[in-house]
């Protein structure tokens, strides 16, 4: 396919998870494309607003399901999809290891990265070795139940620790560890990773990074942020010089092709990395909003087949997110609910708040 051609064609996405903010970002970023779309969005729940606000909503099992691949197969096939795309942990790990199935049986590219790199990065007690092992900063750490490594992660950097879960997002379940008490109750959890406590809460940053197919970086932007329930919700772009260039050397060390999204915090002794996600990221509208439209990016490279898929170098912009409403009539929540599907073109009373337009 030509990339003339591939630029004028329309494209049907499969977006998982839409009642997800990640997925929702990723709606946002293909509204402000100048891709032609159709849109399929999906969730496990007809009271998930990215149901409405899409080509076509349709109901979903749940990713972990045994019948989710078919299930997959079967929308792929129906509705003719070009791209699987999602921003939703528990579905890009399930479509990781079912993706090469699911792209041999339909014309469907699935947007996820290889199963290796997911698994290295979806555990976090995986992912701190790894960066260790590279030579990286990291914060130190140790496996809840190694008796011996939280022990001497105690000893050398006191309290305050934090404890994690090794799999999951968004600040879900992180408990600050003040004293022996604290720990004593967080090594009752399972699955749990013990980290040093990073200092300068007040200088956290989310980096995103989109690499080609042959790994070769495109493109980076660095936002500042002040989070809010386990998301951005005080994002300044800038150069941040010395945070950009860390970011770049672990994302070009890791082989991870598309986007991906780091975490950092500028300490005493510099950058550090405390997360890699192989993903699209909660600020990834934001993004897209400031010229660096990576959902774009990716379409027109690993679905198009454009070549020299260069990002812009943003370096300024403030975003300040705030809660808002989209009113949904009973009558189109019940078709869902009957039928599995909705075209919600059909409801002109599905309606979005229009507070804080300009």
């Amino acid at each position: 396919m030509t990339s003339s051609h591939a630029s004028s064609a329309r494209l049907t996405l499969l977006v998982l998870a839409v009642g997800g903010n990640v997925s929702q970002g990723i709606l946002k970023a293909l509204k402000r494309s100048s891709l032609s779309c159709r849109i399929i969005g999906t969730d496990l729940s007809e009271l998930q607003m990215g149901l409405y606000t899409v080509d076509r909503g349709v109901l979903a099992p749940h990713a972990s399901e045994p019948g989710f691949e078919e299930w997959l197969v079967d929308l792929c096939l129906k509705e003719d999809v070009d791209a699987v795309l999602s921003g939703c942990e528990p579905v890009l790990r399930v479509l990781a290891e079912i993706r090469e199935r699911v792209e041999s049986r339909t014309k469907a590219k699935c947007l996820v990265c290889s199963p290796e790199i997911w698994r290295r990065f979806d555990d976090k007690l995986l992912g701190c070795a790894w960066l260790k092992e590279q030579g990286f900063d990291y914060p130190d750490f140790a496996a809840m139940e190694d008796d011996a490594e939280v022990e001497r992660l105690v000893s050398g950097h006191g309290y305050p620790l934090l404890a994690k879960p090794r799999i999951g997002g968004g600040s879900t379940g992180i408990v600050r560890v003040g004293d022996d008490a604290d720990l004593a109750y967080v090594r009752k959890r399972e699955g749990y990773l013990l980290q040093e406590y990073l200092t300068g809460k007040e200088k956290e940053f989310t980096i995103g990074c989109f690499s080609d197919r042959d790994g070769y970086l495109r493109g980076s932007i660095v936002f500042h942020r002040t989070l809010l329930a386990g998301t951005s919700y005080r994002i300044t772009a800038g150069a941040f010089p010395e945070v950009r260039s860390m970011a770049e050397a672990i994302v070009r060390r890791t082989g991870i092709t598309g986007p991906c999204n780091l975490q950092f915090r500028l300490t005493e002794r510099g950058p550090v990395c405390f997360e890699v996600n192989p993903r699209f990221s909660g600020t990834t509208p934001i993004r897209a909003a400031f010229g660096f439209n990576e959902v774009e990016a990716a379409l027109r490279h690993f679905v198009l087949g454009e070549e020299g898929i260069d990002l812009p170098d943003v370096t300024e912009g403030i975003a300040l997110r705030y809660w808002n409403e989209l009113y949904v009539p009973v009558e189109a929540r019940d078709q869902l609910l009957a039928e599995g599907s909705i075209d919600p073109s059909v409801f002109p009373g599905i309606i979005t708040e229009p507070y804080g337009g300009i």
